[in-house]
């Protein structure tokens, strides 16, 4: 027989509603007068109104019913008396009640109220239902009636409810006091980045060893860490001599090497005049607190700084030259005005990074460009002109090509497509339209242009792609990208060794008419579009033959600004590994390639409202899965038990 109660379903609705009325008008419309007065009145003629109405259900029935009603009637009760609780932490509060003490247990104390009222209630609702219960029905009722009203398993439900708002009210307490005690402990993730592949390469290129000299005070936790990271790279090369030193006691080499203070990694390489050397410093402040050091990126991102040492003395400081004056992004200033508000790009992590590769970064502008590339340019950049080049321009590049020369070009959909001379010389050229994907993109607004953020995993096994090929995770973010395709050769005979290294996923296409949506009507096309060319070309005599990198996308070498739920945003340069050895391979440095450890924490990016579901999950949805399937657990028992009985009865 289905359930009937004195009191319908949707009092408790009603009540709720209210509920959240009064919080519409005492949070989010406090600042407007009218509107709040207005929310909080209409929620609190509900929520008392439902309580009248529970009491008097109550006063009118008796049995089964007069309890279901007493237990509805008790939590209405209590969130009568949390709401006025809430009042005194207001303005129409004594003003002794003021003080930040009494508001915070107030406060607490208010919350558990509501939370151990509604829960309670809404447990009661689920086992009750809604059948039979569409309208107020306090006629007496006969017992058949009474056995109608499961009234223990109501009760039981019940109880659960408030154990899990005695749960939660056990966490507000918990955050109050944690927030009042100010104790903080850091529990993150430490570990010292070990010698990678990129860094152990370039210590087995040297034909004698490395001298590592630390100066370092003994029985130190950063001694022992950055000991061992020498040791490791020591292991696996075999060409590492490291000796520890007290800056003190061996004052004679401390002078030697300009050492002043402790912390000071200093790596050698040669005898006498031709000895080369360079350093690297753990910041005192770290030796003296471990748990400073714990927190700082200098052992995570250890590697990353010994590599750049490193080829600090293999060989000489390079010469890589941007170009300027065509509105690249390494030139802002030089971009149309029309274009400064739908482009704005720096370079300031890239000629960072050059300068921790060991370039000196030079620029090229239009005057020098026109007669010749520099004799002394080891590598020479091209990033997303927005004006075009000169056919001057492109064909001093041409002849710098022909003798061998270096070159990196990045294009993409908002910059100037042309490659002028150039386009013939390396066989490739931009393809109109914006990369778009609706399977394998990275949602950030919840928008159509989230699409424009695609992500591919296709690289070649080419030394310019070194890292992202064996790369664990295997994954690059293309933002608004572009797309190339083949062009014929000039010289069809002399051609150049073309290898297309990055592709989209072929789930991608390029957006013709701009609307952010797949139209094969169109003449758009799904299928794996090419993102970036290396082109290797003809010996010239007994020299090398040219190298040259093309892509579509500029976004991978620009400034991007990275934030955090904290607030705190910093820049970064989504491909630094792809920067390092597309570098290298240009340089003819390919055998330094390879991955770069570090241990430092990568950013976990979330909106405000993903903030707000990830606490929801975790403080309510927790609780209740575990509820759940206790709950769950222990019906399933009930029903055995019962089905025992049953199978037993004679």
């Amino acid at each position: 027989m289905a359930m009937r109660t004195a009191s319908p379903w949707w009092a408790s609705l009603i009540l709720w509603v209210g509920l959240l009325f009064i919080f519409l008008g005492e949070r989010l419309l406090s600042t407007l007068s009218s509107a709040r007065v207005i929310f909080t009145g209409v929620g609190l003629v509900a929520v008392i109104g439902i309580f009248l109405a529970r009491a008097w259900t109550w006063s009118a029935t008796k049995g089964a019913r007069k309890r279901i009603e007493r237990t509805f009637l008790v939590s209405h009760l209590f969130t009568v008396l949390a709401l006025v609780l809430y009042a005194l932490t207001t303005s129409w509060g004594p003003e002794s009640l003021q003080s930040p003490k009494a508001q915070g247990a107030l406060t607490v104390l208010w919350a558990i109220m509501i939370a151990a009222s509604v829960i309670p209630t809404i447990f009661a609702e689920i086992a009750l239902g809604t059948a039979l219960r569409d309208k107020f029905d306090v006629q007496t009722q006969d017992d058949r009636e009474e056995s109608a009203v499961d009234y223990f398993r109501t009760r039981d439900l019940s109880w659960s409810g408030l154990a899990l708002a005695f749960a939660l009210a056990l966490m507000m307490v918990t955050c109050r006091v944690a927030k009042e005690r100010n104790v903080q402990k850091d529990v993150s993730y430490f570990k010292t980045s070990a010698a990678g592949e990129s860094t152990q390469n370039i210590v087995r290129s040297f034909t004698e060893p490395v001298r590592v000299h630390m100066f370092f005070p003994p029985n130190n936790e950063v001694t022992e860490q950055v000991k061992s990271y020498f040791e490791q790279l020591q292991d696996s090369t075999g060409k590492v001599e490291l000796t520890v030193h007290d800056r003190l006691a061996d004052a004679e080499l401390a002078a030697k090497y300009k050492v002043t203070k402790d912390g000071v990694i200093v790596l050698a390489k040669g005898t006498g005049d031709k000895e080369k050397t360079a350093t690297h410093e753990i910041p005192e402040s770290e030796l003296k607190d471990a748990d400073k050091m714990r927190r700082s990126a200098s052992l995570r991102t250890l590697d990353s700084k010994i590599n750049s040492a490193l080829l600090k003395i293999a060989r000489e400081k390079r010469k890589v030259y941007l170009t300027v004056g065509h509105g690249e992004a390494n030139d802002p200033e030089s971009i149309p005005s029309e274009l400064r508000g739908r482009i704005d790009s720096k370079t300031t992590k890239l000629k960072q990074r050059l300068g921790e590769l060991n370039y000196e970064v030079k620029e090229l502008g239009l005057i020098d460009l026109a007669k010749d590339v520099p004799d002394d340019a080891t590598v020479v950049l091209v990033l997303a002109p927005t004006s075009p080049f000169q056919d001057a321009e492109w064909a001093a590049l041409d002849r710098y090509l022909q003798k061998g020369g270096r070159l990196m070009v990045a294009l993409d959909p908002k910059s100037s497509p042309e490659l002028g001379a150039l386009q013939g010389r390396l066989g490739v050229k931009m393809v109109p339209g914006h990369l778009t994907d609706d399977v394998a993109y990275l949602p950030q607004r919840g928008s159509p242009a989230d699409k424009r953020i695609a992500i591919t995993t296709q690289f070649s096994a080419h030394a310019a792609t070194t890292a992202l090929s064996r790369a664990v995770d295997k994954g690059l973010v293309l933002i608004d990208a572009g797309a190339l395709e083949d062009a014929p050769f000039t010289d069809a005979k002399n051609a150049a060794k073309k290898t297309f290294t990055i592709r989209s996923m072929d789930s991608s296409w390029l957006d013709l008419n701009e609307n952010f949506s797949y139209d094969a009507a169109g003449g758009e096309k799904k299928q794996k579009w090419n993102i970036a060319a290396a082109i290797e070309g003809p010996k010239v005599g007994d020299k090398d033959g040219f190298r040259a990198v093309v892509f579509s996308d500029i976004d991978l070498f620009v400034d991007i600004a990275i934030g955090n739920a904290m607030g705190q945003r910093a820049l970064v340069m989504i491909s630094g590994p792809l920067l390092d050895d597309t570098i290298k391979w240009l340089g003819g440095e390919e055998v330094y390639s390879g991955e770069i450890v570090s241990e430092e924490d990568k950013a976990i990016e979330h909106t405000k409202n993903e903030d707000a579901v990830w606490f929801l999950l975790t403080v309510i949805g927790v609780p209740l899965i575990v509820l759940g399937l206790g709950l769950g657990g222990t019906l399933y028992a009930r029903r055995r038990r019962a089905a025992t009985k049953t199978e037993v009865t004679p």
